[in-house]
């Protein structure tokens, strides 16, 4: 990538690409046309069969790209913001065009302010009782992290006394874990770096994310038939 729209969009690809370690010291700025490339990023996901897409809102534009992925992709996925830490912030994302709303932390005030714009509210959680808050004060689902620090074992017993709470562990999904997760018991996965590579990103190779989305659906759907979980099936 050498080129981006000089927007704050393009100012969040930037700093996106430069956090993940990529070397953006030559990329230039187009005054005429604007960044492309997350949209090109997100409809490869979509492409691949993912629904649902998060855009952390502690990266700048963010909320700008929430809007605009909103209106891009329309009903084909679900635009949702991640890394919401407080009230304002939820706020601001779902006037942006943001669906749900997930949290790394434990916070009542993200969640009711979700659930007061009928959005859903995924706050993050590590002990049997964070889940069980949670879902008292109103939680769609509960987001565990770091799902691999835990384990699978650790989802499969919480899920116990605790079959209602539907759970999405993130942090260190891959492919080779994924379908362990699911069969555990969570009812998604999260899944960051080892789907969105910062190798295919840095050379434009939109379809190479699109092929990983789409085995991690199939691993997915397997893992879902395999437990006895109804599996909604595209037409195509």
């Amino acid at each position: 990538m050498s080129r981006l729209g000089n927007d704050e969009f393009g100012l969040f690809v930037r700093n996106f690409i430069r956090g993940a370690g990529v070397d953006t010291s030559h990329v230039k700025f187009d005054e005429y046309n604007q960044t492309a490339v997350l949209f090109k990023e997100s409809q490869a996901l979509q492409e691949g069969g993912v629904t649902a897409l998060e855009v952390t809102v502690d990266t700048p534009g963010a909320f700008s790209s929430i809007n605009r992925l909103s209106n891009l992709l329309e009903d084909r996925a679900i635009i949702g913001a991640g890394t919401v830490l407080d009230s304002e912030s939820a706020r601001l994302a779902i006037d942006s065009g943001a669906e749900f709303i997930l949290s790394p932390s434990l916070n009542e005030d993200v969640i009711r302010t979700a659930l007061r714009y009928g959005k859903i509210a995924i706050p993050g959680v590590m002990t049997p009782t964070e889940m069980i808050t949670a879902i008292e004060w109103g939680a769609d689902l509960v987001k565990v992290f770091p799902a691999t620090g835990l384990g699978v074992q650790y989802i499969k017993d919480v899920k116990v006394p605790f079959s209602h709470i539907q759970i999405i562990p993130t942090g260190g999904i891959d492919l080779d874990n994924a379908a362990s997760f699911i069969e555990a018991g969570a009812t998604a996965v999260g899944v960051g770096g080892n789907l969105v590579e910062r190798k295919a990103i840095e050379v434009s190779d939109f379809e190479r994310i699109t092929r990983k989305a789409q085995e991690y659906i199939s691993i997915i759907r397997n893992a879902r038939s395999y437990e006895g979980i109804p599996v909604e099936r595209s037409n195509n």
